[in-house]
């Protein structure tokens, strides 16, 4: 059992961060919001689209039910009940205090704000409740959306690592990775 309690609903303003239910209805609208943009999805999803909506039902089941040995405290984006996206922590090294902060929006949802509102918020998760000592970003290095997220909310881009990642299509993609100490999110 972890040593960290999740909270089970975290309030910001108009959103509601929560675990997404595992259900066919949720799972259906995150395939939809998969589909409907797959070239934005492939920049993290390397392994590609989910190609069912059941494939998308025992993914979330796995993610969101093994208290056991959790390594998420990932949240469903809500706006009442429309799941706009996905935020939270996610490879939580509780040995190392370390975890990666891990988003995405769907297409009618973006460029409203909601990541660079919702990321301080989950810092402040990780670093208050969960007390990691660093949270990163990893991003492709062509997301350019993504890495003006980690910019913008003070995360110094610590490196690329060159082909990191060999896509299903033959591609061969470059990761960035930002990073944040809690000795510098104390600062802001």
């Amino acid at each position: 059992m972890s040593k960290f309690t999740k909270p089970e609903k975290i309030v910001v303003n108009d959103l509601v961060l929560k675990p997404i239910p595992v259900s066919q209805d949720y799972a259906q609208q995150i395939y939809d919001a998969f589909h409907e943009d797959e070239p934005s999805f492939r920049f993290w999803m390397e392994n590609g689209i989910y190609k069912t909506v059941q494939e998308v039902l025992n993914a979330y089941k796995t993610k969101y039910t093994d208290e056991e040995n959790w390594e998420y405290a990932m949240y469903g984006i809500f706006n009442k009940d429309e799941l706009l996206g996905e935020i939270g922590l996610s490879g939580i090294d509780i040995k190392n205090n370390t975890a990666e902060i891990g988003y995405w929006l769907k297409k009618s949802a973006r460029s409203k704000g909601i990541i660079d509102r919702l990321i301080p918020v989950i810092e402040k998760l990780g670093f208050d409740t969960f007390n990691l000592r660093k949270i990163t970003i990893w991003c492709d290095t062509e997301n350019i959306a993504s890495r003006k997220h980690a910019e913008k909310n003070g995360y110094v881009l610590e490196g690329v690592q060159r082909e990191r990642k060999l896509w299903p299509d033959g591609s061969i993609h470059s990761t960035a990775m930002f990073g944040k100490l809690k000795t510098e999110w104390k600062k802001g």
